[in-house]
């Protein structure tokens, strides 16, 4: 039987909106290889055509292996909304829209006639996402697989923002931040469908960029002041609490130049860390105090929320696709005891022998890579050097922190492996790279060395140019 949201359209249009994204993007790459210093726009149809491929593959598997789930629901309530634009009815769309004010009895009546809505009214997080999806499945002449591919090619120019702020700052590390940010399979394939995450990852690159040349190089630019509120909307519409993971790491960047200019080094050293449990106990306070404007991820529900998915995973339901880090208290240092179970989960399981199914079996090759990598520098580098090259530059400690940060959270409140998988992706690029990082920065001791010496960004010396 032929899923309801698939249709001889989908095997129509593809191929051609395939063509044309493709088309346009070998046009861009092509002007923007020839000029000085854009070498690394080889990358950009490679890892474009991945972002492409996950989308079409997330499409199939929803459709024919899950028989449903968030990207389905997100699509078919896009398109009942899609159906009032196309009807004309601009009045009954706006109406929809304000989810503040509206009555939830007219948006399930509204949707007997367009269409379905696949979650409750009162999910204005999901009904967030939807209305960014709307105009892209409007674009996409409702098709549900043209739609994820347009989604994925919009979604790809903030990771490409994000790579280019990585090799501005390391030009020798191109070909690895590309595998890093573009290649890691669960990244291109959990990042590129119709979800939640897609939007999210790429706000964080254009957070990144818009922090990096706005606050760090200086470029008093308003398209990158832009990026960055517009960034956070998304945050805060969709998952408030990236912002919270990204603030601290954002902070310590911003003010990195400064504790440079101290002359004494070991006051610099120590400014850093009471700078850290500062912008720490920022997130903390504003978690505290604005509960009311954040629902539930206040303070309060997110600890609650933690100790209830921990409870909740003993049930027989989960079977072997659950996890367990122990009982804790609803408390900040009851949730601070099971940080070091919380990051081992996310940042190195399933392992290979937790696999259940295919997608497991994927998360965990690229676990067992990232656990494998760790070691691999944790063993060859001396701990003083090594806490010496982290302190030693500002994108280094801001991946760093704000893949612990996001890993801690999702370890501690996801329930079960399946989830995990997808929601660990926006830390994945950023830990990889700060591995890569690592790894250069010491390539000495491993035996591997380099013509060009790196030397610390002097962003008060150098005019910078406005990326484009």
């Amino acid at each position: 039987m032929q899923p309801k949201y698939l249709d001889i359209f989908d095997l129509l249009l593809s191929p051609f909106y395939f063509l044309l994204i493709l088309y346009i993007a070998y046009y861009y790459k092509n002007t923007k290889i020839r000029m000085p210093g854009k070498s690394h726009y080889r990358y950009f149809l490679p890892a474009l055509l991945c972002k492409i491929i996950g989308s079409i593959a997330l499409c199939l598997i929803y459709t024919y292996y899950y028989d449903g789930g968030d990207a389905i629901n997100y699509y078919v309530s896009a398109k009942m909304f899609s159906n009032v634009i196309l009807e004309g009815d601009f009045g009954k769309f706006f109406q929809m829209m304000d989810y503040k004010h509206n009555n939830i009895n007219y948006i399930l009546s509204a949707g007997n006639v367009y269409g379905t809505l696949e979650f409750s009214p009162n999910d204005y997080y999901a009904l967030f996402t939807v209305m960014l999806t709307v105009p892209i499945c409007v674009i996409a002449c409702k098709s549900f697989v043209v739609t994820a591919m347009i989604l994925s090619s919009l979604s790809f120019i903030g990771l490409w923002k994000l790579y280019e702020v990585f090799i501005d700052q390391f030009p020798d590390l191109t070909r690895q931040f590309a595998w890093s940010i573009f290649f890691i399979p669960s990244v291109f394939f959990w990042g590129s469908g119709i979800l939640k995450d897609t939007y999210t990852l790429s706000a964080v690159g254009f957070y990144v960029c818009g922090l990096y040349n706005y606050f760090i190089a200086k470029n008093r630019n308003m398209q990158y002041l832009l990026m960055m509120v517009g960034s956070i909307i998304i945050f805060i519409y969709i998952k408030p609490y990236f912002f919270f993971a990204l603030m601290p790491g954002s902070l310590i960047w911003i003010f990195f130049n400064r504790i440079r200019n101290i002359k004494n080094p070991l006051l610099a050293i120590m400014i850093i860390p009471i700078l850290l449990l500062g912008a720490i106990a920022l997130v903390l306070f504003v978690l505290q105090n604005f509960g009311q404007y954040l629902g539930e991820y206040n303070l309060d529900n997110v600890l609650n929320k933690a100790v209830k998915t921990q409870q909740d995973l003993i049930r027989d339901q989960y079977g072997g696709n659950s996890y367990n880090i122990g009982e804790f208290e609803p408390t900040i240092q009851g949730v601070l005891m099971k940080a070091p179970a919380a990051l081992n989960l996310a940042l190195f399981r399933p392992f290979l022998w937790d696999a259940r199914n295919p997608v497991m079996l994927l998360s965990g090759l690229e676990n067992l890579f990232m656990l494998v990598f760790s070691l691999y520098i944790l063993i060859r580098v001396k701990f003083l050097t090594l806490i010496r090259s982290f302190f030693s530059h500002p994108l280094l400690i801001f991946s760093m922190l704000f893949s612990l940060f996001f890993a801690f959270s999702v370890g501690l409140t996801t329930a079960n492996y399946g989830a995990l998988a997808r929601l660990k992706i926006p830390y994945i690029p950023f830990y990889v790279g700060s591995l890569f990082i690592l790894y250069y920065l010491n390539r000495n001791s491993f035996g591997r060395r380099s013509s060009r010496k790196w030397q610390p960004p002097n962003y008060n010396s150098v005019a910078r140019q406005p990326q484009p």
